[in-house]
C-alpha cells in the first residue's frame, strides 16, 4: 500500500469523530504524520504508541519514524480504531476486549 494511502484513509475516520473546529486545532499536526508515513509491503507494519508527556510515537518495523506531541492529538488519532464511528466496529470491540 502506499504511504499517502494511510493519510488519505485517516481523514475521513478522523472526519466522522471530531468536529471541523478539533480537526482545524489537529490539522498541523495531522499533516506531519501524515508526511512520514511509508510504502508497506507484506510483512511491514506500523505500531502507535502514545507516551504520557511526550505525545503519540510512530514506528514503521520497530524503528520510530516521528512523536506527535498532545495527548488531544493521541485521543483523536487512536479514535480512527476506537471512536464512536471507527474504521470498524469489529476491530474496535476485539481491541477493547482483547481478543
Amino acid at each position: 500500500m502506499p504511504g499517502p494511502d494511510f493519510g488519505k484513509g485517516a481523514k475521513a475516520i478522523l472526519e466522522r469523530n471530531n468536529t471541523p473546529d478539533e480537526l482545524a486545532r489537529l490539522q498541523s499536526r495531522i499533516e506531519k504524520i501524515n508526511a512520514v508515513y511509508r510504502d508497506v509491503k507484506p510483512g511491514d507494519r506500523y505500531a502507535l504508541t502514545y507516551v504520557p508527556g511526550r505525545g503519540t510515537e510512530l514506528s514503521y518495523n520497530d524503528r520510530p519514524l516521528i512523536t506527535i506531541e498532545g495527548a488531544d492529538f493521541a485521543a483523536a488519532y487512536f479514535g480512527i480504531w476506537l471512536g464512536k464511528d471507527p474504521i470498524d466496529l469489529e476491530m474496535r470491540s476485539r481491541l477493547i476486549n482483547g481478543g
